[in-house]
């Protein structure tokens, strides 16, 4: 992972050798806007050819007018790949594409959508049902996204500032075995994250959500940051706990961490 890292942010200066506009996503991942550079395409070619030359790696590209897209299209044609999606293009690309192709539909969601015949981005686009009564608040961002529309700016903070990992139920639970098995999941995938990112987090943070769509979310910042999913998880069990979240069975269960810093040698832990 040390090597990884160290790769990162060797491709990290290829890619602002290009412009100064980007915003790194991860350890192997990045938006940038080249809308003032002139040819995007012909640039994207040349970043490809820059960081096979000069790191001996294969890079996968997506051009587009946004970030939805450009995302959308760099998982194409892996693990070499270049797609192109012009906006004059993008709602007939966009048409034939399962509507889990969308960034924020889950299996549950994805499922939800199909139960009322919606299989994929083109039925989507086309649909008159109330999308409020399927996935609640997420329905007006989830129709832009169909169209491919997305306003998000590119974000020139160098820092990461939140990690979160959330998991949405097939059917509401309040069964604890269930929910204790999300958690501890949870809290090793963001667990992971931070050991990818080289940071720790002193803020911890709980997200539930009922059938009804209520959603609450409970934090505590801490004195010494955290770096364990076992420390993660003890938190998040004491938040759910003091705040009686479980009240009613859950739709979905989340875990934040943001307030991120660099890791101390001395970690603190919390056993309940």
């Amino acid at each position: 992972m040390e090597i990884y890292r160290a790769e990162s942010v060797l491709i990290m200066e290829i890619l602002r050798s290009f412009t100064p506009l980007v915003e790194r996503m991860s350890v192997d991942e990045a938006y940038l806007d080249l809308s003032e550079m002139g040819d995007a395409v012909e640039l994207a070619r040349e970043i490809k050819r820059r960081i096979k030359d000069e790191r001996g790696l294969t890079s996968s590209i997506g051009v587009s007018s946004n970030k939805f897209l450009a995302k959308l299209g760099s998982g194409f044609q892996k693990p070499d790949g270049l797609t192109v999606i012009r906006d004059e293009e993008k709602v007939e690309f966009l048409k034939p594409l399962p509507v889990g192709s969308i960034n924020g539909v889950g299996p549950v969601t994805a499922q939800a959508l199909q139960a009322k015949g919606i299989q994929t981005i083109g039925e989507l686009q086309n649909t008159t049902l109330d999308l409020g009564t399927i996935v609640g608040s997420f329905a007006e961002t989830l129709k832009q996204r169909a169209l491919g529309i997305d306003d998000r700016p590119v974000d020139l903070s160098d820092e990461r500032k939140s990690i979160s990992a959330e998991t949405t139920f097939l059917n509401d639970t309040d069964h604890r075995p269930t929910l204790r098995a999300a958690l501890k999941e949870m809290a090793r995938d963001v667990a992971q994250t931070l050991d990818t990112e080289g940071v720790a987090a002193l803020t911890v943070q709980v997200k539930v959500r009922y059938s009804d769509f209520t959603t609450f979310t409970r934090q505590i910042r801490l004195q010494e940051p955290v770096t364990t999913a076992r420390e993660i998880y003890h938190l998040a069990c004491f938040l759910l706990a003091k705040n009686q979240l479980v009240k009613q069975p859950l739709r979905l269960l989340g875990i934040g961490l943001s307030t991120l810093v660099p890791p101390t040698r001395d970690q603190f832990l919390l056993s309940f």
